[in-house]
C-alpha cells in the first residue's frame, strides 16, 4: 500500500477561520478577520504537521 503525500488542509483551515468568525458574531456581535487569521493560520499549520507526522509514523511502521 503507497501513501500519498500530505496535502495541506485548507477545508480545515476555513472551518476554522468560519469557526471563529462566527464565534464572534455570535458572542460579540461583530467580525474580527485579524483574530480570525491569527487564531485560523497557525491552527491549520500545526493540523497540517499532525497529520504529516502521523502519515510518516504509519509509513515507518510498515517496513
Amino acid at each position: 500500500m503507497s501513501l500519498r503525500p500530505t496535502s495541506f488542509p485548507i477545508a480545515e483551515g476555513t472551518g476554522i477561520f468560519v469557526g471563529v468568525l462566527a464565534w464572534d458574531l455570535l458572542s460579540e456581535g461583530r467580525l474580527d478577520l485579524v483574530k480570525a487569521l491569527a487564531i485560523a493560520v497557525p491552527c491549520t499549520l500545526v493540523w497540517y504537521a499532525l497529520r504529516h507526522w502521523k502519515q510518516q509514523k504509519s509509513r515507518h511502521s510498515q517496513h
